[in-house]
């Protein structure tokens, strides 16, 4: 991150100090609203790249766009995995709707065509949601709901599960949020 803020830099320290206890006491925090100390959304953004970190992915804490000059998007994180690059965008809200996946879909417009994203949602996303992420087409965006980061959460893996995710999207063609998405247990 170019030219981060005091601010910035003292949410990094901070998540870089959390192990997976801390994490899991954090998300907590988050889902009943109360992040002391935590600007609105921040606490997740770093939850989410910290865990992507503590399972020794390259990942970046959220960045502005130009870094240094007048931002003109902010984007929540980043990870690569294997060869594989992810744009991050969090909300820490129920009701998630299109409008993130709008809003993530248009920062993939500007990056290569194998750059995806991944939403992750603190609550559900609506169905409205779901559908335009389905029918959107080339699909680059991996949907993560509170049941995906819990079980991450209690893995402690969130890479082996944006792995599953990614090579599910190859499979079929859906996201496995999906309407139409039904899992087959082995």
């Amino acid at each position: 991150m170019a030219n981060p803020s005091e601010k910035d830099l003292a949410y990094i320290q901070r998540a870089e100090a959390m192990a997976w206890p801390d994490l899991t006491a954090l998300w907590e925090l988050i889902k009943a609203g109360n992040t002391p100390g935590w600007e609105n959304g921040k606490a997740f953004e770093h939850l989410v790249i910290r865990a992507f970190k503590l399972n020794g992915l390259e990942a970046e804490y959220p960045y502005d766009v130009p870094p240094g000059g007048k931002p003109i998007e902010q984007i929540d994180g980043l990870v690569h995995l294997h060869s594989h690059t992810f744009l991050i965008e969090c909300k820490d809200r129920a009701g998630v709707d299109i409008v993130a996946i709008a809003k993530l879909r248009h920062q993939l417009l500007r990056r290569p065509e194998t750059t995806l994203g991944c939403v992750f949602a603190a609550g559900e996303f609506t169905e409205p949601a779901l559908i335009i992420t389905d029918l959107t087409v080339p699909h680059r965006i991996l949907l993560w709901s509170v049941l995906d980061i819990e079980e991450c959460l209690a893995q402690q893996n969130f890479a082996a599960v944006l792995l599953t995710k990614y090579r599910h999207l190859c499979k079929y063609g859906l996201t496995d949020h999906s309407l139409n998405y039904k899992k087959h247990e082995v």
